[in-house]
């Protein structure tokens, strides 16, 4: 105890020396009286635990930098859609449009970002479903951005993967090991909207119209294609326009060279890859949360070969393959 007392931060808080020092004697005097009394020490526990009655695992889960790492993982790598209209160095015309409220990203700071979005009650403790950052970009509510989400996308998931485990974490719900989410073994963070990297599907079949399809992209590799999925991407289709087009989220082993690259520079390196595509035919990824598209999904595959040049008008395209 008089160990774990004494260690000394890095970097200055809310305890000084002073204060550690305080603490450290009147603890040193409270273990040197106990030791001395031999009553107190043949006194028995108390038959009730003391403390949290729950597992190890269940407090770490609930610790801030735990809860911080979830928040980075699911929502702030995915701020990128919304940064054209919710961060202050992009939103000037929507800022003096609606206030200065439309601003919750802040800037290279995702805690501040997080506790604006709980202040603002963007995130529903209560009814997570019916959390306005989940209501809002899916238009189940007014939001004058229009339609950013699809409800099942693979970014509607991972904002609701973090925000019912915080509302969890927060009233207590987990009481075992067992009941903790695990951490997805991808790394996945999305390019922005602005001067992101972004692909286009030209003559996709009108019947797929509002469809929500999903591109994978694999790289070549010698001969073959990369086991691991480099980037993906997921939107409705647009089809009276016959045409699907949305920017990159890259994709990695979390534990990989390659998922310290791209965390460093979000950069698809130029190259073959081959684009396998999905589309959600039965609405199943808005009937259940945890749905993936798979092999039963699967509606063809084309190879593209491109230099990957960043922005909106200067994005790769491809044409949607014959069946």
């Amino acid at each position: 105890i008089l160990k774990f007392i004494a260690r000394k931060p890095d970097k200055p808080g809310l305890i000084n020396d002073k204060v550690r020092n305080q603490e450290h004697e009147a603890f040193r005097a409270w273990i040197a009286a106990a030791v001395k009394d031999p009553q107190l020490l043949k006194a028995a526990a108390d038959a009730e635990r003391l403390g949290p009655q729950v597992p190890d695992e269940v407090i770490r889960h609930a610790r801030m930098d735990r809860v911080m790492a979830s928040f980075i993982d699911n929502i702030w790598t995915e701020v990128a859609r919304c940064s054209g209209c919710h961060s202050p160095n992009l939103n000037s015309k929507q800022v003096k449009e609606f206030g200065e409220q439309v601003s919750w990203i802040k800037l290279r700071d995702p805690s501040a970002t997080l506790a604006y979005m709980l202040e603002a009650d963007l995130i529903d403790i209560e009814q997570p479903e019916q959390s306005l950052l989940l209501l809002k970009p899916t238009l189940q509510v007014e939001h004058k951005g229009g339609q950013k989400l699809l409800v099942g996308d693979r970014t509607y998931k991972q904002f609701r993967r973090f925000i019912d485990d915080y509302a969890a974490v927060v009233k207590g719900k987990y009481k075992t090991a067992g009941e903790l989410p695990q951490r997805d073994n991808e790394l996945a963070i999305a390019t922005p909207m602005d001067n992101g990297t972004w692909l286009k599907l030209t003559d996709v079949p009108a019947h797929y119209d509002k469809m929500l399809l999903q591109v994978d992209l694999y790289r070549r590799d010698g001969r073959s294609w990369s086991k691991d999925r480099w980037a993906t991407a997921d939107r409705a289709v647009y089809g009276k326009g016959n045409l699907w087009q949305q920017t990159l989220t890259l994709t990695a082993p979390r534990q990989s060279g390659r998922a310290k690259e791209m965390s460093r520079e979000l950069n698809l390196p130029a190259g073959e890859y081959l684009a396998k595509i999905y589309v959600d035919q039965n609405d199943k990824l808005r009937k259940e949360l945890t749905a993936e598209l798979s092999d039963a999904d699967f509606v063809g595959q084309v190879i593209v070969k491109t230099q990957w040049t960043k922005g909106y008008g200067r994005m790769t395209a491809a044409k949607f393959p014959a069946r």
